[in-house]
């Protein structure tokens, strides 16, 4: 069971805003998690509670992708403080633990736990453009293909069709992990 409401939703539902704000305050059985997003829980949220209130925050065409998408769909990665949301480009929605990203090319979702999520290759090259260490981007990149994800050459699709911002560590990293055939 979902336990992740708009305010606006709760309102809907026949709840006053006065009765919300009473059931947030730190005696009552929710807590805000992001404005107009209410936990209806007592106990601390989950990761997932979390990322369910990012979705709800960012709107409903967001697309949650970077580590977050990845271990969702099976790769072993460690997930950051923050949460990595494509937005569409009029997205104006901010909060500190959330990375919103506006793009014009938002990825068609793949649909687990009730999330919108990027596909594991879009995931893995938006996680993948923010990364300076390329120990990492090698790591980032094994743990997909080695998790089945995606194959190198979905990679490397993904990177021709991406923005080219931050891509060069990247670039050079998966030529050397997995050449093309017409390379020597």
């Amino acid at each position: 069971m979902a336990h992740i409401a708009t305010t606006a939703d709760l309102r809907e539902s026949g709840l006053s805003s006065r009765e919300i704000h009473r059931a947030c305050t730190p005696a009552g059985p929710w807590q805000h998690l992001l404005p107009g997003v209410v936990l209806t829980k007592p106990s601390p949220p989950t990761r997932l509670d979390r990322l369910r209130a990012v979705q709800s925050f960012a709107g409903p065409s967001s697309i949650i992708t970077g580590a977050d998408a990845l271990a969702r769909q099976g790769a072993r990665l460690p997930l950051p403080r923050h949460v990595h949301v494509l937005a569409g480009s009029n997205a104006r929605r901010s909060h500190p633990w959330l990375l919103l990203e506006r793009t014009t090319r938002l990825p068609p979702a793949v649909h687990r736990d009730g999330l919108r999520l990027a596909p594991p290759a879009r995931a893995t090259m938006d996680l993948a453009r923010r990364e300076q260490n390329p120990h990492a981007i090698v790591a980032l990149l094994d743990a997909v293909v080695d998790a089945r994800l995606c194959t190198p050459g979905d990679l490397q699709e993904e990177l021709r069709l991406c923005s080219r911002r931050g891509t060069a560590l990247v670039r050079k990293v998966l030529r050397h992990l997995y050449p093309t055939r017409d390379e020597p």
